[in-house]
C-alpha cells in the first residue's frame, strides 16, 4: 500500500510538475492581421541561440507603448495571437517570441534539455533590450506580460530590468516550479539526467538551482514596481495560493483571483475578465 501512495504521490507531482502547459502548440493558428498594425518578424540572440519572434507594430506615427509576452510550458507565442490582436489595435507594440528550447514546437534554436528558468530569464532580458532600441517604442512604457512558466520568468526578469520596465502582469505564474521538483526529486540525487515531462524532455540543470537553498519568493521580491497578478481559483495546477504569497511579496501589487477558472483561462467569459483586467492595468499605466 505504501507503494502505491508514493507511486501516486509522484504521478501527482508530475502532472503538477513545471505546471505551465498553459499553452498547448496551435499550428494551423494564423498571425492576426488588421490595417491598423503590421507583423514583423523579429530575432535576437540570447546564450547562443537565434530567437524567433514577431511584432506587432501599430502603423500610427510616434513612439508607442511595448508589451513584451512570453509564453508557457511547452507554449509558442502563437498562444498570444489574440491578446496581441487587440493590444495592437488599441496602440501597443507587442512582441510575442519562443523561449530557446522552450518547446517542442519552438521556432527558437536551443535544446528543451537545456532550458531552465534563467535561461529563459536571460531570454527575457535580451527581448527587452531589443525592444527598447525601436524607434517606435517609448521606453518610458513598456511592460512584461507573462503566462504560467512565462510568468515566472518575467517575475524572476523583473528585479534585473530596473528603470527598463514601467509595470508587470503575472498571469497564473508557476512559482510553484521549484516547489514541484522537490516533489519529484527529494533531493539531488534523485534528478535524473534527463526527463521527459508533458511530452518535453528536461535536462537536470533545469531543477538542480532549487538545491542551493533558492527562495522563488526572495528572488522576485527585489522588483520594487506596480504588479498585477490574475489567477483562476479552480488552478490545480498553480494553486491560487501561489498567487496570494506573491502578492503579499510585492510592494505594489494588485491581485484579481477569476473564481471557477482553471489553468489556462480556456472558457470565453474567465478570458474576457482576464483582458478586461490587463486593459484596465495598462491603461491606469499609461496615465
Amino acid at each position: 500500500m505504501k507503494a502505491y501512495r508514493q507511486f501516486f504521490c509522484v504521478l501527482a507531482a508530475a502532472l503538477c510538475s513545471l505546471t505551465t502547459f498553459a499553452q498547448m502548440p496551435a499550428r494551423q493558428w494564423q498571425a492576426p492581421s488588421d490595417p491598423s498594425y503590421e507583423m514583423r518578424e523579429i530575432s535576437c540572440t540570447s546564450g547562443g541561440n537565434r530567437l524567433y519572434g514577431e511584432a506587432f507594430i501599430p502603423r500610427s506615427p510616434g513612439k508607442h507603448p511595448a508589451v513584451i509576452l512570453s509564453h508557457g510550458y511547452n507554449g509558442t507565442h502563437m498562444g498570444f495571437y489574440a491578446m496581441v490582436d487587440t493590444l495592437a489595435k488599441l496602440g501597443y507594440v507587442c512582441c510575442c517570441y519562443d523561449f530557446a528550447g522552450g518547446s517542442v514546437h519552438s521556432r527558437s534554436e536551443g535544446r528543451t534539455e537545456e532550458m531552465t528558468l534563467f535561461t529563459e530569464r536571460q531570454n527575457l532580458l535580451d527581448i527587452l533590450d531589443m525592444v527598447r532600441s525601436w524607434d517606435c517604442v517609448d521606453t518610458e512604457h513598456v511592460f512584461l506580460l507573462g503566462e504560467s512558466q512565462g510568468g515566472c520568468v518575467s517575475a524572476l526578469a523583473a528585479p534585473y530590468a530596473a528603470g527598463k520596465i514601467k509595470s508587470i502582469v503575472l498571469v497564473y505564474p508557476a512559482l510553484c516550479i521549484p516547489d514541484d521538483g522537490f516533489a519529484l526529486f527529494p533531493t539531488r540525487e534523485n534528478i535524473p539526467d534527463t526527463v521527459t515531462i508533458m511530452g518535453m524532455r528536461l535536462g537536470r540543470v533545469f531543477y538542480e538551482p532549487f538545491y542551493d537553498d533558492f527562495d522563488i519568493y526572495q528572488e522576485i521580491a527585489g522588483y520594487q514596481g506596480d504588479v498585477l497578478i490574475i489567477h483562476g481559483t479552480e488552478d490545480s495546477l498553480v494553486k491560487p495560493e501561489y498567487a496570494a504569497l506573491a502578492s503579499n511579496v510585492y510592494d505594489h501589487c494588485e491581485l484579481h483571483l477569476i473564481f471557477g477558472a482553471g489553468h489556462g483561462f480556456w472558457k470565453p467569459e474567465h478570458r474576457k475578465l482576464y483582458y478586461s483586467y490587463v486593459l484596465d492595468f495598462l491603461t491606469r499605466h499609461m496615465r
